[in-house]
């Protein structure tokens, strides 16, 4: 599992990508006068107020990861201590402190894991994926419901989907023989994409449905599906067996007598404690993108304020007869002012 791409926190931003902000017109000659645009349709101002939104997103989204990061920081270290308490009793067994202490960071743990849609600012989903342009969604998979293939083999037949009051009614999904992959998904789709219910393909190729993370908190113990016989049994409403996609969790408690379930507990929290590690250092890659990005765009922004004073600066100049040493004159000037200049003659 890990943070892919995502740069969905910039889905469309390329890090690496230059922008370049145009050059004034630095010729000496005289341009027509020009009526002043509408408020309205300035293009600067209308960039400008693109811009700002796009480097608001970016700040929500930079806060976003900033929370999830804290989250995975803490699950660092309940990890690392249960890693070493671990380590302390399977050198010496008959300490009751230890004991006491496996057990307080198993339960931190599991608290932990349990309230990862609070505790991250719903950054993170139940893999620890990640996801800032969406709220968060559990993907499980379906009994009977596995794969393609199975659909495909079963052929023709109508499923009828109910869950309570998750869905405001019994939703049938019409399946036919010889239905390729991608005919079965828009036809799940189609029908279960009411109820909010996404049919996927994970990175394997199993079916996976994805579904609200609240609304799938509601739903899962009373998720029925009837078929005709081959998927599914005919007449008769069957309770669906579910298994939800997840970082995972910790047993509450275990025999600490034995050495075996020591060990392999250890082994379990080696691995999480590896997959947090690397999923922060990701995180930690991609805030660092966003900053970068967000300091370009920040340089971009002075650049286009002293064009518009500039184009100001000419209209007005030719409003009135032009005269080459006035313009000339300003040209000079302005190509020895800097920011600093300014700053320093208002303070």
């Amino acid at each position: 599992m890990k943070i892919e791409k995502q740069l969905p926190v910039t889905t469309a931003l390329d890090p690496r990508a230059t922008t370049h902000a145009p050059l004034p017109d630095q010729s000496l000659k005289a341009r027509p006068a020009r009526e002043p645009l509408p408020q309205h349709n300035r293009p600067a101002e209308t960039l400008n107020h693109k811009e700002s939104g796009f480097s608001l997103q970016l700040n929500q989204q930079l806060s976003s990861m900033q929370a999830a990061d804290h989250y995975l920081g803490e699950l660092s270290v309940q990890l690392s201590a249960l890693k070493l308490n671990i380590s302390r009793q399977l050198s010496n067994a008959q300490s009751n402190n230890e004991r006491d202490a496996i057990n307080r960071r198993l339960e931190k743990l599991n608290e932990l894991l349990k309230e990862r849609s609070k505790l991250s600012g719903e950054s993170l989903d139940a893999t620890l994926k990640l996801r800032l342009n969406e709220p968060l969604r559990s993907r499980v998979s379906l009994q009977g419901l596995e794969s393609i293939d199975a659909i495909q083999r079963a052929g023709q037949e109508t499923l009828i989907f109910t869950a309570g009051r998750s869905f405001a009614e019994p939703v049938a999904v019409v399946l036919e023989d010889g239905m390729n992959t991608e005919q079965i998904l828009r036809r799940l789709n189609g029908s279960l994409g009411q109820e909010g219910v996404r049919a996927e393909l994970d990175q394997d190729g199993a079916l996976k449905f994805s579904i609200p993370e609240k609304d799938w908190a509601k739903m899962k113990d009373q998720l029925r599906i009837q078929g005709e016989g081959k998927l599914f049994a005919k007449g008769n409403f069957t309770k669906v067996g579910s298994y939800e996609d997840s970082f995972g969790g910790f047993p509450a408690d275990i025999n600490q007598d034995s050495q075996r379930e020591l060990r392999q507990l250890l082994e379990s929290v080696v691995a999480s404690l590896d997959r947090v590690t690397a999923l922060r250092e990701q995180l930690s890659q991609r805030q660092a993108d966003v900053r970068e990005f967000l300091a370009r765009q920040e340089s971009l922004d002075e650049q286009n304020w002293a064009r518009t004073f500039a184009d100001a600066v000419f209209n007005l100049q030719m409003r009135k007869p032009s005269q080459y040493a006035v313009v000339s004159q300003t040209v000079i000037a302005q190509a020895n002012l800097t920011r600093f200049a300014v700053v320093s003659l208002l303070s």
